[in-house]
């Protein structure tokens, strides 16, 4: 946990830093450090499907050993909550490492 009282005040926290650093409804930019295999790649590009649909764009560069893949996504949000939403699913997949 963060230095925040709980799970609720971190994703309040992070719904307000989000809505200070992006334009909604707009584009949402996010990077997904995952492992490289294509069941991890599908369900990536499922979480981070928003009511506007699939990813805007979507880039991947694989690491020097081949055992993880970045993913560079941009996904339509109509609001900050909903880009919130997104990051919290993308966090809570199997094989995926961390989400920025």
């Amino acid at each position: 946990m963060s230095q925040h009282e709980s799970p609720a005040e971190d994703a309040r926290h992070e719904i307000e830093l989000i809505a200070a650093c992006y334009a909604f409804p707009g584009d949402f930019d996010l990077s997904v450090i995952a492992r490289n295999d294509h069941p991890t790649l599908k369900a990536v590009l499922e979480a981070a499907a928003t009511a506007a649909g699939p990813p805007l764009a979507h880039e991947q560069k694989t690491s020097g050993g081949g055992k993880y893949v970045s993913h560079r996504l941009r996904v339509r949000c109509a609001s900050a909550e909903e880009a919130h939403a997104v990051r919290t699913r993308l966090r809570g997949l199997a094989g995926v490492m961390t989400v920025l």
